[in-house]
């Protein structure tokens, strides 16, 4: 699995940036994780697939709200998990249209995201992790969106790998992409790439074109 886990260039980001990547790598877990359950026997009607991409996107975006808790002020935590809400339904519209059809399907994940958002508030981290409970629940909640078949070893898969994997994955993305510099605000960074000098109006620090030029003038 290749997903965008640090920054290779600044280190200064703002809250947008560091949610369009981990919305981005919540995604791409969540694909992962579909093939991980196809390929143990687990089946997953065409149908089906959307509502087990919408409740994986919801737990990992639960983890990383827990995670971020003692990383980012208030504030800050708000604005991200709000951003990544809105890029996970960004990117299952747009899946689901392609796949499925049209449809409110936006609007679809932000209803399941809000009741999942209320009722994942119940259940705890414990030790820097999601407990037995944050994970059974997860657990269920696949249950319900694949076939018949399977809930019989579906909740225990989950609880006992798929969740701990994907919750693991997650964990790395957080830890790297929030640890940077410093973070700071859509219009500030604005505000500094409007005040920042093109590097061709820069004045050159070699000491031979400076002379250079002082002597052609």
């Amino acid at each position: 699995m290749r997903v965008k886990s640090t920054w290779h260039k600044t280190q200064v980001k703002t809250i947008d940036d560091i949610a369009g990547a981990l919305a981005f790598n919540s995604w791409r877990i969540t694909k992962n994780h579909l093939e991980d359950l196809i390929n143990e026997s687990f089946v997953i009607e065409k149908t089906q697939v959307f509502d087990v991409i919408s409740e994986y996107l919801c737990f990992l975006i639960q983890c990383i709200d827990r995670l971020v808790f003692d990383k980012l002020d208030a504030k800050q935590r708000q604005a991200l998990i709000v951003k990544l809400a809105k890029q996970s339904a960004d990117y299952f519209h747009e899946n689901k249209q392609e796949r499925i059809g049209s449809g409110e399907h936006w609007k679809d994940f932000i209803q399941i995201y809000n009741a999942r958002s209320q009722d994942y508030a119940n259940y705890e981290f414990t030790n820097g992790k999601p407990n037995y409970h944050f994970l059974r629940y997860f657990g269920e909640k696949i249950k319900l969106a694949m076939t018949d078949v399977d809930e019989k070893w579906i909740v225990q898969q989950m609880v006992e790998i798929q969740a701990l994997k994907a919750f693991k994955s997650i964990k790395k993305s957080v830890k790297d992409l929030v640890a940077v510099d410093k973070i700071i605000s859509k219009e500030e960074q604005t505000k500094r790439k409007q005040e920042k000098i093109p590097r061709s109006k820069r004045k050159s620090t070699r000491q031979d074109i400076n002379y250079k030029n002082e002597y052609l003038t």
